[in-house]
C-alpha cells in the first residue's frame, strides 16, 4: 500500500528536465530584453554591441565571436546559463565613464526578465506536481 504513494522517482526524473528547460528559456528572453534596452536606449551606432550580445545554455550558445570581443563564457552545469555581451567596450555604456554617464542597458533588461524567471518557475512547480501525481 505504501508503494502506490512513493512517486519521488518520477518527480526526481522530471524536475531536472523542467529546469534545464526553465534556464534555457529563461536565458533567451534575457538576451532578447538586453537587446530590446540597447534599442530603447538609443544605443545601436555600428550594431557591433547589439549583435554581440548572446545566451550560452547547456543545449547551446548563440556567441558570435569576432574582432573586440570578449571570450565566450560558458555554463558550468545543466541548471545554469550565461546571457552576456561579448563586446569589450559593453560595459562602458552600462556603467558610464570619466566622460559619460551611464546609460544602463544590462541592469534594466534583467529586472524585465524575472517575470519570465516567475513564469518559467510556475511551469517547473506545474511539472513536478504532475510527476508526483
Amino acid at each position: 500500500m505504501m508503494d502506490a504513494y512513493n512517486n519521488w522517482a518520477a518527480i526526481a526524473n522530471a524536475l531536472t528536465p523542467a529546469c534545464e528547460q526553465a534556464v534555457s528559456d529563461v536565458a533567451k528572453a534575457a538576451k532578447t530584453h538586453v537587446q530590446d534596452q540597447i534599442k530603447a536606449n538609443n544605443q545601436v551606432r555600428t550594431g557591433e554591441m547589439l549583435n554581440s550580445v548572446y545566451a550560452s545554455t547547456p543545449q547551446g550558445s548563440d556567441y558570435q565571436g569576432g574582432e573586440h570581443m570578449l571570450p565566450e563564457e560558458k555554463p558550468q552545469s545543466n541548471t545554469e546559463a550565461i546571457v552576456g555581451v561579448a563586446s569589450d567596450h559593453g560595459v562602458f555604456p552600462e556603467l558610464g565613464t570619466i566622460h559619460q554617464a551611464p546609460k544602463p542597458y544590462f541592469s534594466p533588461a534583467l529586472e524585465r526578465t524575472r517575470q519570465d524567471l516567475d513564469d518559467s518557475m510556475e511551469i517547473v512547480a506545474k511539472t513536478v506536481e504532475q510527476a508526483g501525481k
